[in-house]
């Protein structure tokens, strides 16, 4: 038993070794850092004395620092700092739990040594690590059962036709594993369920229960929620921006140094490390995500010949990939050098070097490749700077990479990719973080949050078409019908997306010898006037202004042509009229987030369809391919009689084949979840802020996705369980389209008023 009154002892930590060993990283699956190892044994030695080995609580303090460690989800590798804020956050629950003389509890003798060293050491608790704790349970109790049957928080699609995954099957991890997401077919990916209470097997229910006070539910257990506390928009400025730092392999808080006030001259400028940090910290966001993946978790099976093959067809939809079982590995392109005719797979940025050569670039360095023999996987877009996963052989004459065949990386579901990454609260719901507190997501409140969503079946969101050009008669007249059509049953949300304005706005002076600037604000207050006759969809319905290529700002510099991206909201010297007359207003940046309960609702105006045809690479391999079933099509054609029974139809299409429109809706969502961000282009072609990058990724992925592009064709598509919709153009053929978004079941309907 373990004395106040003993000295304390200096412990070497490779004492300490084979105990921490055989508790976390056997019992508990935790790698022990070396700085986390001194960490703890000095606090075991300033607070057992020379007795530590023999004294049981020892074992009972390191289970309790694993089962802390484990319920605020820090992670695999114990370090230093987490040892200290993980035994300050036991004294401080110690602390609270001594001083609260309302409701004294029973102390068991068991535990009387735990409470003598936890009360002798005063170091103040991180309030970042200040969290409601968990009675662990048993896998059959009743609590148990409850967790074991949440309904996750994204819904799959119902539409079939349309949606590129159908009956996601539901597994239940195991407690003791780690939750990694297996990579499957498109139609077919695994989504995890939310972990069950973590299970301590070397500490009882009752004495976790008198050394955390788990007895009360969560703390907002007992108040009433209010959705609309949990329904916000967030700009791209006002977003928190968490870089990932490669080494550690967690996310770091980084404060923003701009001025989220856009009337103000006075923004601080990015910097050139900003610049020389967007494209290094895409390339480890995704290899972060890569390396959780099943194919490249067991380097010791790996197959170089086999591998790339193996997962273009887990790729491909359809395909049963029970049978499959290569295991890849990524070699670092500095690691080519001097190893002539073997074969690799490397993974990095697509881009074409000053000789005109494409060139595959990772942080290690840069190597040119050829593509003239290599096959990429089908229903991807393949443009200058996309990550690419690129398999071949090196040779030393002349320092090049022969790609046999290439790829992008796997996508993952948002629920993995927030299991590993701690549940941050990346958007801020349940508190802004700083460089000393990480916010962190409640996964009780969450639970809330998506039982309150789904009973809000009456929430609507709608979803205008893009270029609504408030200077043109028509579109005043299709504004008015739909708003009259909206006004009898009022959504809760309605997005409309520019451009406001059919030509740039710039200074200058019209025809009418008014400057533009002028009549840019005049045609939101002719939009004011006719709002006001619509009095129930002003008083209830919230508004959200995303700006497109020919708004303010960005067209003055840009006049139209692609502009930088994230594009800042509509200046209020414009809308001032708009703002006295509609109750709730927002005036989004482009893109613009929208936390919706347990929900991310992303929202986009650009063009990217047209972006990606102009720019994807042509690989000669599928060309010639191309040519050579045109011209077999072309031979069977002539040889069909007109008098032939045989129908012209069944020798162009497959009976497998999509439509047209499906596939390149497929195409598109596909290449933007997997790419992880809204822009995989280069700054040449897209240009882009370079510290506000973060406001770009999509990491993890949302729940929905609306990226508003007149180019391509409407479509509503679900892959990896993000809901991907496009409205399409506003006014098409005297109609006005528009999309209606239930969230509560995430379905979504096009809708079309003729004018």
């Amino acid at each position: 038993m373990y004395q106040g009154s003993s000295l304390p002892v200096h412990i070497q930590p490779a004492h300490l070794r084979p105990l921490a060993y055989r508790t976390l990283s056997k019992k508990y699956g935790l790698s022990i850092k070396s700085d986390g190892l001194a960490a703890l044994a000095k606090f075991i030695g300033d607070n057992f004395s020379i007795d530590w080995k023999k004294n049981p609580d020892t074992l009972k303090f390191l289970e309790m620092f694993a089962t802390v460690w484990k319920q605020q989800e820090r992670g695999l590798f114990v370090d230093g700092q987490g040892v200290q804020q993980v035994i300050a956050e036991i004294q401080e629950r110690k602390k609270s739990l001594s001083q609260n003389t309302a409701a004294p509890r029973k102390q068991k003798q068991s535990s009387a040594g735990i409470d003598k060293f936890l009360s002798k050491k005063t170091t103040t608790a991180s309030q970042d690590q200040v969290l409601e704790s968990e009675q662990p349970t048993e896998p059959n109790s009743p609590s148990s059962s409850r967790h074991g049957s949440q309904t996750p928080a994204g819904i799959p699609d119902d539409s079939q036709d349309e949606s590129m995954i159908a009956n996601t099957s539901m597994v239940m991890p195991d407690s003791s594993q780690q939750n990694i997401p297996a990579i499957g077919s498109d139609d077919d990916v695994i989504m995890h369920d939310e972990p069950l209470p973590l299970q301590n097997p070397g500490v009882s229910d009752t004495e976790l229960e008198d050394a955390y006070d788990t007895s009360g539910t969560p703390e907002n257990n007992g108040d009433e929620l209010n959705w609309r506390d949990y329904f916000k928009t967030i700009n791209a400025t006002e977003l928190q921006k968490f870089s990932y730092d490669p080494l550690k392999m967690h996310f770091v808080f980084t404060p923003s140094m701009r001025v989220n006030n856009i009337s103000t001259l006075t923004i601080k400028l990015p910097t050139v490390r900003a610049n020389t940090n967007m494209f290094s910290n895409r390339y480890h966001l995704v290899q972060d995500r890569i390396m959780r993946n099943e194919a490249f978790q067991n380097a010791d099976t790996y197959n170089p010949l086999s591998s790339m093959m193996s997962l273009k067809n887990e790729l491909t939809p359809g395909f049963d990939s029970q049978g499959s079982g290569s295991y890849m590995q990524i070699t670092p392109v500095k690691n080519l050098l001097g190893r002539d005719g073997h074969n690799f797979l490397i993974m990095g940025l697509l881009r074409r070097n000053n000789k005109g050569v494409w060139t595959i670039e990772d942080p290690s360095g840069m190597t040119e490749i050829d593509i003239s023999q290599a096959i990429p996987t089908e229903g991807l877009y393949y443009v200058p700077g996309c990550m690419v996963l690129a398999e071949g052989i090196y040779f030393t004459v002349g320092n090049r990479f022969h790609v046999t065949s290439m790829t992008q990386p796997p996508g993952e579901r948002r629920e993995a990719t927030l299991e590993n990454i701690g549940n941050i609260d990346l958007l801020g719901i349940n508190g802004q973080s700083n460089p000393n507190f990480t916010s962190r997501l409640d996964r009780e409140l969450k639970l809330r949050l998506h039982q309150m969503e789904r009973n809000l079946t009456h929430h609507r969101c709608v979803i205008l078409g893009g270029d609504i050009f408030l200077d043109q008669l028509a579109t005043m007249d299709a504004l008015r019908k739909v708003f009259a059509e909206l006004d009898q049953d009022p959504p809760t949300t309605i997005i409309l997306n520019g451009s406001f304005s059919s030509v740039p706005v710039y200074s200058s002076m019209s025809s009418r010898m008014i400057s533009a600037t002028t009549q840019y604000k005049n045609n939101f207050d002719s939009l004011a006037q006719l709002l006001v006759e619509f009095s129930e969809l002003t008083e209830q319905s919230t508004f959200v202004f995303i700006p497109g290529v020919n708004d303010p700002w960005s067209s003055t510099s840009s006049l139209g042509s692609a502009d930088l991206l994230p594009q800042r909201p509509i200046p209020k010297h414009f809308t001032q009229r708009i703002d006295r007359v509609c109750k709730n207003v927002v005036w989004g940046s482009n893109p613009v987030r929208i936390a919706y309960l347990s929900q991310e609702i992303i929202a986009m105006r650009d063009d990217l369809d047209d972006r990606f045809k102009r720019h994807s690479v042509i690989f000669p391999m599928i060309e010639e391919q191309r040519d050579e079933n045109v011209s077999e099509l072309n031979n069977r054609l002539e040889d069909v009689s007109l008098n032939d029974s045989t129908i012209i139809s069944q020798l162009i299409k497959d009976t497998h084949q999509l439509s047209t429109e499906v596939e390149q809706s497929r195409k598109y969502v596909k290449t933007l979840l997997d790419q992880g961000h809204l822009s995989p282009f280069l700054t040449t072609i897209r240009p882009i802020v370079w510290d506000l990058d973060h406001a770009l990724t999509l990491h993890p992925i949302p729940t929905t996705l609306i990226i508003c592009d007149t180019t391509a064709p409407r479509f509503d598509v679900t892959y990896n369980g993000c809901k991907a919709m496009n409205p399409g153009k506003f006014i098409l053929n005297r109609r006005a389209r528009y999309l209606e978004y239930i969230p509560s079941i995430k379905r979504a309907e096009q809708q079309e008023v003729h004018f």
